[in-house]
């Protein structure tokens, strides 16, 4: 899909050269590509510290965990040996390797600020990086448990109760199973098992909420038993994603009988770096530089807390990860980097350097969010938790509104209800035109068609990557839209255009990402407008260079006919000075 980028941006730099060549008397009133802005780390930057430290993996498990990688069929000679099978992981660490991807920050398990180590069963990465084929769905070569054994002795079996957290992605055939055993491992009874052949997405307890099995509920206990055996099992596996546990406890009704969260400094002493560890930065646009994001930008002005004309258009929870707090301005790199691509990485040009854009993601916000407290509410019904606005002003007392064009760069991912806006004021925020909008949720199929067909055919040209390759910009399929065929443009016009301006001497550009949850993002770059000069300023019907109460008398004498057509006092642009001028003449003079 990547494959006609360079193309795309050379169509894009022919068609502005010849639009400088058709408007010689065009002139750039702004240009924002967002570059050379002073970036802070993430917060939870992931390649910080720990991915660098050295301390990824180990397989000097603790006391009684035993590792079988007997039924792997694939040749391991070559294997990094954290992936062949299961490994004790620095979660951040299998991440910086690795990538979120599917989900991997999950893992995590709430520990969201600190190191969490876990059980991990990776065939992912095993045969991406594993210098080895897993065979194929039909031919799937990974086979791999871990136990342990724990002594029950006078234990009250009936009341056994095991809990652990995990987290599983299905693909193809890989299945997830955790099996018991009370006569030392000769026999088991499975407990869980997550089969990609029959269950679909993702099974987690990335919230909290523990997997718990109890004897005569979930399982057969015999009473008379002395050991207990626990066994994790990722089987059925070739390329395909992960299985983690972490977490795991067993107990009966008198309390704890054993509990693992694989903490321990010992543990952390034991591991080793990575086979392929990542030495650190080695270009200025590094995703582990520590330059990754800032919401201090010349000129542009974050909005949280909703605007005046959509005061319920607000962030109403919080994430842990204030980059993603709203808009900010992102080394795209970095951005790519910490959330596992996900097809973010289409917007990235020019390829191989750094870009930083303007993001907002919802889907990234979510990830991260802090937990509300007992008691504490969260959006009010209706709303959903994202919403966010950028803008910037700017002044245009030396340009005619009538012939200003605005073109930029953007991209985002449809999903569910989320709104894409780009707005336009021409009268210090009192009233706005919507020149693009790209709304999730007038993009549903309805028996496999659009819901709205000619909103959908309007976005089509923009249609960038249709996941499931159905023919049409649907959220259904969480397309991806963009303007890499080439930078949108919008050409305003007088009272009578498609896209009429008011004349003013300000314009305020804003964007926004509004009624999103767990969705996905919105991004804006190289933003530029142009027009052409004029002579005067608008509203300054006396002419000494300012608008105040000295110019009320000359408008109002056009206004009433006393006076002859005076084109500063033309707010409306329709060659008359009438009361559809009035609003524009008030802003002027207020603001």
């Amino acid at each position: 899909m990547k494959t006609f980028l360079g193309r795309a941006i050379l169509a894009t730099t022919l068609f502005c050269s010849m639009q400088v060549c058709a408007n010689a008397q065009r002139t750039q009133v702004a240009f924002d590509d967002f570059e050379g802005l002073t970036m802070v780390p993430f917060t939870l930057d992931y390649g910080n510290p720990f991915y660098l430290d050295g301390t990824d993996y180990t397989k000097a498990f603790p006391a009684g965990w035993v590792l079988d990688n007997s039924a792997n069929l694939y040749d391991n000679t070559e294997m990094p040996p954290e992936f062949d099978g299961w490994s004790l992981m620095d979660v951040p660490s299998w991440i910086g390797h690795a990538d979120i991807q599917a989900g991997r920050d999950r893992c995590l398990f709430g520990n969201t600020t600190t190191r969490n180590v876990a059980l991990v069963a990776d065939p992912d990465e095993a045969d991406d990086g594993g210098n080895t084929s897993l065979g194929s769905p039909a031919d799937p070569l990974y086979n791999s448990y871990i136990s342990r054994t724990y002594d029950v002795t006078g234990r009250d079996m009936s009341t056994l109760e095991v809990s652990f957290d995990y987290d599983f992605v299905t693909e193809d055939t890989q299945t997830g199973v955790v099996d018991i055993s009370f006569d030392g491992g000769s026999t088991f009874v499975n407990i869980l098992s997550i089969d990609s052949t029959v269950d679909s997405g993702t099974f987690s307890t990335a919230n909290g909420d523990q997997g718990t099995f109890v004897a005569g509920v979930d399982f057969t206990a015999d009473v008379a038993a002395t050991s207990v055996v626990l066994r994790f099992g990722c089987i059925e596996a070739s390329n395909d994603w992960w299985f983690c546990v972490d977490n795991i406890g067993i107990a009966d009704g008198a309390g704890v009988i054993a509990f693992e969260d694989f903490e321990d400094p010992a543990i952390e002493a034991s591991m080793l770096a990575f086979d392929a560890v990542n030495s650190g930065p080695t270009e200025a646009s590094d995703p582990s530089d520590g330059t990754d994001w800032t919401r201090t930008i010349p000129n542009w002005s974050v909005i949280n807390d909703g605007p005046a004309d959509r005061p319920t258009k607000r962030m109403y929870r919080e994430s842990i990860e204030e980059a993603f707090q709203g808009w900010a301005a992102m080394d795209v790199n970095s951005w790519f980097d910490q959330q596992g691509d996900q097809q973010r990485g289409f917007f990235d040009f020019p390829v191989g350097s750094r870009n930083t854009a303007l993001i907002a993601d919802g889907d990234a916000h979510q990830d991260n969010m802090v937990p509300l407290e007992e008691g504490e509410e969260g959006q009010p019904e209706g709303e959903d938790q994202f919403n966010s606005f950028v803008q910037r002003t700017y002044d245009m007392s030396g340009f005619d509104n009538t012939t200003l064009e605005i073109d930029f760069d953007w991209d985002t991912r449809l999903y569910d209800s989320q709104q894409f806006l780009a707005e336009v004021s021409f009268d210090y925020g009192q009233t706005w035109s919507t020149i693009l909008d790209v709304d999730s949720s007038r993009l549903d199929l309805i028996d496999d068609l659009p819901e709205e067909p000619d909103y959908e055919a309007m976005l089509f040209e923009f249609l960038f990557n249709d996941n499931n390759s159905n023919g049409f910009a649907d959220e259904d399929g969480e397309d991806v839209l963009n303007t890499f065929a080439g930078t949108q443009f919008f050409a305003f016009g007088d009272a009578a255009s498609s896209l009429p301006a008011a004349k003013s001497n300000t314009v305020t550009l804003r964007f926004g990402c509004i009624n999103a949850g767990n969705d996905w993002w919105a991004a804006v770059d190289n933003v530029q407008l142009t027009a052409e000069p004029q002579a005067f300023l608008m509203g300054d019907a006396n002419d000494d260079g300012v608008v105040n109460f000295l110019d009320l008398d000359g408008f109002s004498n056009a206004l009433f006919g006393v006076a002859p057509y005076d084109a500063r006092l033309d707010f409306f642009a329709d060659g008359v000075i009438n009361f559809s001028d009035l609003n524009g003449f008030s802003a002027e003079l207020f603001n």
